[in-house]
């Protein structure tokens, strides 16, 4: 009887819905395999899984798993490119290698790392501001002044070492950054570094001799038999899905980018690279001190946890500056120059912010005086309004965002040039 039964309930049951069913079955194991072996590759770095999401995105690759590491190998501008997180003690927090047809060996080293880098000689990039903090090595100086003979070349490997952690080498057909720890806001982070190399390589490849020497191309990595099985399963649950039911449009697309950006107060270009808003909201005129409103009103300010200033002293430029909070109450600044993120960071407390025109930055009495005088505007960061000494200005030069503390924020001349 029970055989019957089954035989009848098949003959009630049309092609397609077996169909239907066998893929909604094979799509569900799909989605497990997927996430299982994703929850295997960001297994400890679970912080970071959204950017390197990014980050695989414009190498059009996926992460592997590497012993302890995290892995991806795709190409940035065409160009073979490995990139490596890692916590391990013994082993950079960041690692990009990008494959170049490069004849000459370079290395360019912090001077407090104390690392003997590659390259028989000493030799100078031409830019004082890395000759200064950093040790470069050459096999061939004539080569490499050819290499950075671009203002815009100086410019590029200025902004790939960015801090006393980062040191950067040519050899082997491959140009290598590495940085000692996992930098904050990975994504915009590594984005940043992969179009100053891919420029630099640009330079590389014109380079006498350059078109000799073969690049090797990624190695492809198949994915498991389960795995497309999975996916071809789900795609076919899809499609089915798709042609059994009729389609329902939403009355509005839900992006979740747009919606944080909404909550957070954040214009939707600056929101866009800005990294990890979800929140955070721009601080209102509620979030602001009795004493900060007065400081704002007095100067005829909005008043407002935006600034719009010109940091990077680009003409028609937009720049932009934003005093952030969260529910446990902290405080980030955030300040956007010539599109990318001059800087970012989280205070215990900030009461305000506001533009310093660079025409009024000269004047300004210092306790700790800045290195470079600005490109543009500078910002003002009162960390405490009651306390004329508790600020600090920030000023973008070049690629760099230093640092310095005024005597007394309230002789700093506020008004519009």
């Amino acid at each position: 009887m029970a055989r019957n039964l089954y035989l009848e309930t098949n003959r009630s049951m049309s092609p397609l819905a077996v169909v239907l069913n066998i893929a909604i079955v094979v799509g569900i194991v799909g989605i497990i395999v997927y996430w299982v072996r994703r929850f295997a590759v960001f297994l400890g770095y679970k912080a970071i899984e959204a950017d390197v999401m990014k980050v695989c995105e414009l190498l059009r690759c996926q992460p592997v798993r590497d012993q302890s590491d995290v892995s991806l190998a795709g190409y940035y501008g065409g160009r073979p490119t490995y990139i490596r997180f890692s916590h391990r003690v013994d082993t950079p927090g960041l690692d990009i290698r990008m494959s170049v047809p490069a004849t000459f060996n370079f290395s360019i080293m912090p001077k407090s790392a104390k690392v003997v880098g590659v390259g028989k000689d000493l030799a100078r990039t031409g830019v004082a501001a890395l000759d200064s903090r950093f040790v470069s090595r050459a096999d061939d100086a004539v080569e490499v002044r050819m290499w950075l003979g671009t203002k815009d070349a100086q410019t590029r490997l200025e902004q790939l070492c960015c801090s006393s952690q980062t040191g950067l080498s040519i050899k082997d057909k491959s140009m290598e950054l590495s940085e000692l720890t996992i930098p904050e806001f990975t994504a915009n982070h590594v984005a940043d570094h992969l179009e100053s190399m891919s420029a630099l390589a640009r330079r590389v490849q014109d380079m006498p001799g350059a078109s000799d020497i073969k690049i090797d191309p990624v190695p492809s990595v198949g994915s498991s038999l389960v795995i497309r099985v999975a996916l071809a399963g789900a795609l076919v649950s899809l499609l089915t899905l798709l042609y059994v039911q009729p389609v329902q449009r939403l009355s509005g697309p839900v992006n979740q980018d747009a919606a944080i950006a909404h909550n957070s107060g954040v214009e939707p270009g600056d929101a866009a690279r800005i990294q990890q808003l979800f929140g955070w909201h721009v601080a209102k005129a509620d979030d602001f001190s009795n004493l900060a409103s007065s400081f704002l009103h007095a100067r005829n300010f909005e008043i407002s946890g935006r600034v719009v200033a010109n940091f990077s002293g680009r003409p028609k430029a937009n720049d932009a500056a934003y005093l952030l909070l969260n529910d446990q109450g902290q405080r980030r600044v955030s300040m956007l120059a010539g599109g990318t993120v001059a800087y970012d960071a989280r205070f215990p407390r900030v009461d305000l912010l506001a533009r310093i025109p660079k025409s009024h930055v000269a004047k300004i009495q210092w306790s700790v005086a800045p290195q470079f005088s600005p490109d543009g505007d500078a910002l003002l960061v009162i960390q405490n309004a009651e306390d004329p000494t508790a600020s600090l200005v920030l000023l973008k030069h070049g690629v760099q965002t230093y640092s310095a503390r005024p005597v007394d924020f309230t002789r700093i001349d506020l008004s519009p040039e």
